[in-house]
């Protein structure tokens, strides 16, 4: 399945398609930008995957870009270093495409997060 990356933001405000995600169930990657070439060739690394499975895709994708502390802290991310792609899909389905999607991906802080992966 391709994924289509984009960033979070367009200016300074939040990008019209992540404000589409309220309500919403899926998938989201985080990965670094990348130069150009290395865009057009799909080599950029993956870093982070997450899911959603409460409806609240915009809300969990929008905490990895701001301070997140607490027992449910994860990675944050500069918006200005990364961008995102999301699958959306039925709430059933969220937890077990994000565990096929680490496996294929192997990102990074997942794994890091999870050292019984490798």
């Amino acid at each position: 399945m391709p994924l289509e990356f984009r960033n979070v933001k367009a200016g300074r405000q939040i990008a019209e398609w992540v404000k589409e995600l309220k309500g919403k169930s899926g998938v989201y990657v985080i990965r670094e930008k990348a130069h150009p070439i290395i865009k057009f060739l799909e080599m950029a690394e993956v870093l982070y995957i997450g899911e959603s499975h409460t409806g609240r895709l915009y809300t969990t994708l929008l905490r990895h870009f701001q301070r997140w502390t607490g027992k449910t802290a994860g990675a944050t991310f500069a918006e200005s270093k990364v961008e995102v792609a999301i699958v959306r899909c039925p709430a059933n389905r969220a937890l077990n495409l994000q565990n096929s999607m680490i496996e294929e991906f192997r990102p990074k802080l997942n794994i890091a997060a999870n050292p019984d992966a490798e």
